[in-house]
């Protein structure tokens, strides 16, 4: 069967599971995430990138998304906020690993058909959705966790890096924190130039800038003359996750914003 093919037939085979087997007990889920952090750990490296050969050899991965797909929706939905978030981040960062895998040999995930993020369909607490509806829908729109942008990763060196280790809720707050600080602080996606006076952005800033808008903590009262309100808000935002001199230059009022040019070449090792 091509890599193609087993990608579509995926949630077919998991619907059909679904549908002959109990439905996985929320209540008994684990919040931890033992084997899918332990398969994280196998195959990503600190570095964020996967080595996507072994991964296709593990079946932990299609195991984890069965278990996934079988929890009941009503019981989820009457999970903590934290626990709600930790499950929608694995569920996507996970599909995203085994649409990439279904696909092998692929240089980009823009290359694969369907569409990944839209057209695709995986089974998730008992119904068939999309990565774009995991996202937009369930983790920006209804749990309102502007924080997802710097994990959510869609298997392209220009994302965040893929951690490698699960979300979990217990230290869901903390893990958030410290990965945007990782996002915000990597020169290979956001840098601040202090002479130049230039901040050189992710695109995500300009994809989801909206998401930043909010007063961004202390420093809401920073202004930014010739700024965007988007942009604006995006400084306010990453203030507090930068060194103190890169702050410095944010805090003095003169900066341009420079979107970085996005690498969607696949994050494998």
């Amino acid at each position: 069967m091509t890599g193609l093919a087993r990608r579509l037939f995926l949630p077919a085979v998991l619907l059909l599971a679904l549908l002959v087997a109990s439905s996985t007990s929320a209540a008994g889920f684990d919040h931890s995430y033992r084997a899918y952090d332990q398969l994280l750990k196998r195959h990503v490296d600190g570095k964020g990138w996967v080595d996507y050969a072994s991964l296709a050899q593990d079946r932990r991965l299609a195991s984890f998304l069965e278990t996934i797909g079988g929890l009941d929706a009503e019981e989820v939905g009457r999970w903590s906020r934290e626990q709600q978030v930790a499950l929608y981040i694995n569920a996507y960062n996970a599909i995203t690993l085994q649409t990439i895998v279904d696909a092998m040999p692929v240089a980009s995930i823009r290359d694969i058909r369907p569409d990944p993020w839209e057209e695709a369909k995986w089974l998730v607490a008992g119904r068939m959705v999309s990565l774009n509806f995991l996202e937009h829908s369930r983790l920006r729109k209804h749990l309102k966790e502007e924080r997802v942008h710097f994990v959510l990763v869609c298997a392209a060196r220009g994302c965040p890096r893929l951690p490698n280790r699960a979300a979990v809720p217990t230290r869901l707050d903390e893990d958030l924190d410290r990965w945007a600080a990782a996002f915000v602080g990597d020169p290979a996606r956001n840098r601040v130039d202090r002479e130049g006076g230039k901040v050189y952005l992710s695109r995500i800033f300009d994809w989801y800038g909206s998401d930043f808008e909010g007063p961004g903590g202390e420093m809401g009262g920073l202004t930014f003359e010739g700024l965007s309100p988007k942009e604006a808000g995006v400084l306010r935002y990453i203030h507090r996750f930068l060194p103190t001199g890169q702050r410095a230059v944010l805090e003095g009022g003169r900066v341009t914003v420079v979107y970085s040019e996005y690498d969607w070449s696949l994050n494998s090792q």
